[in-house]
């Protein structure tokens, strides 16, 4: 996290390479939260042109969701929304309207809070934002930390506990750095 200028890309090339790596990896289901400064029709445009849309979650944004086998199945494998919300493009939902967060901005680990944040705390999905905020240039260093298993886990259980829901979304940075999927695994009981 930080200035998107650091590693900003063309955006069509780059959601075709996400639909190569969905296409290499039939088993995997994404979750996209775009923070988008462009009009909708604009972004399914891309969509369109990348070839990613033929994998866009088509079903309203809300409960009951899909399990990820039926998405898999379904070859909607590609869950996209919107921080702005703008109406326009179905398929394209606001974000905050499905999604209840934790707070962003920490600036040390013992500062990590579970409190609600953009969604409230009525969203059916929720994303725990854990990363250490050292704006404009995110360290590696933070995320061996802060990403380690224990450490991990550990809030993952301390928010579940806190709002009675298990994070569905672990946002991060660095996802290779520190131990994230198997957090992932184990509060999936896998």
């Amino acid at each position: 996290h930080g200035f998107c200028e650091l590693g900003a890309l063309p955006l069509v090339p780059w959601l075709g390479a996400l639909r190569d790596f969905l296409a290499a990896n039939p088993g995997e289901v994404i979750v996209l939260v775009i923070e988008d400064y462009v009009d909708p029709a604009e972004m399914a445009a891309a969509f369109e042109e990348s070839g990613l849309r033929e994998l866009v979650f088509r079903g309203p944004a809300k409960p009951p969701w899909p399990t990820l086998r039926e998405l898999v199945d379904s070859r909607q494998r590609a869950l996209v929304f919107l921080e702005s919300g703008r109406p326009g493009v179905p398929w394209l939902s606001p974000v905050f309207e499905a999604v209840q967060e934790t707070p962003y901005r920490f600036t040390k680990p013992d500062e990590f809070s579970c409190a609600p944040h953009r969604g409230g705390t009525a969203g059916s999905l929720f994303q725990m934002n854990h990363w250490i905020d050292t704006t404009p240039d995110p360290k590696p260093s933070n995320a061996a930390i802060v990403n380690a298993y224990d450490f991990l886990l550990a809030r993952a259980r301390k928010c579940e506990g806190e709002r009675k829901k298990l994070p569905n979304l672990v946002a991060v940075d660095f996802y290779r750095t520190g131990d994230l999927l198997n957090v992932a695994r184990t509060l999936n009981g896998l």
